[in-house]
């Protein structure tokens, strides 16, 4: 019988690419992600391996993963779902959205435990074929987070859901976001809402988990730690299931 080791899981965290502004390679792009993730991560005991947009992984390399988070970032691109673009979106990134979301599709197909955060929360519902709002100021007024700096919202969470058993069924979180969640399809359901109705969080109704959520738990201290716990909850259960190294 082969020897069982143990290991950290190994977590990939999503990047985006920005012109550096100072120095020698001013000019030059460089990969970025806030260490607020990279910090999160670590601290719920698992190794982040920073991803950056290039060719898209095989489902042999993303099964290398034990857990996939999507971080926030820039609007998505309206092309990707047929929409045009509006003076108040930003710039978009679509290499990052296609990669992101081939990213997402291999995990679900292979099994891996997603974690979406606030624009990842965004890449998941539109990859199930969901729809967004793409101006919250516009689109639902009542709605606190505009975009414009970082806000404090009150959040209900369906008790029937893996984020209550991390938060409780009622929470504060930091919102930063001027787009959200208009519709789900697919295998997704909301499990999360703002008073005004705004969808903050989604799960996957079946097959591996994903919960993606429309705030910054990277920011959010001990209740945050507790949505990268959840993730990390998701990694054991497969892992005990299959047959595979035990995780620590």
């Amino acid at each position: 019988m082969a020897q069982r080791t143990t290991r950290r899981p190994l977590i990939g965290v999503t990047a985006g690419t920005r012109a550096m502004m100072s120095g020698a390679w001013a000019g030059h792009d460089a990969v970025v992600v806030t260490e607020h993730y990279v910090r999160a991560i670590r601290d719920a005991g698992a190794r982040p391996v920073i991803i950056a947009p290039q060719d898209e992984w095989t489902d042999e390399e993303i099964a290398e993963l034990d857990g996939l988070v999507l971080t926030g970032g820039t609007d998505l691109d309206p092309a990707t779902w047929g929409e045009n673009a509006l003076v108040t979106d930003m710039t978009p990134d679509p290499e990052r959205d296609a990669f992101e979301t081939a990213l997402y599709r291999g995990a679900r197909r292979t099994g891996v435990p997603v974690l979406g955060i606030c624009r990842g929360l965004q890449i998941i519902v539109i990859a199930e074929g969901g729809e967004l709002h793409r101006h919250l100021p516009v689109d639902v007024p009542s709605h606190p987070a505009t975009g414009e700096q970082p806000t404090r919202v009150e959040v209900g969470i369906e008790a029937a859901s893996d984020l209550a058993v991390a938060l409780g069924t009622r929470a504060e979180v930091t919102a930063f976001h001027h787009q959200g969640v208009r519709a789900v399809a697919g295998d997704l359901r909301v499990v999360a809402r703002h008073d005004s109705g705004l969808p903050l969080a989604v799960e996957a109704a079946s097959g591996s988990t994903v919960l993606a959520v429309q705030w910054h738990p990277e920011i959010d201290g001990a209740d945050g730690a507790q949505v990268f716990e959840s993730l990390l909850t998701a990694i054991e259960h497969r892992a005990a299931t299959a047959s595979g190294p035990a995780l620590v």
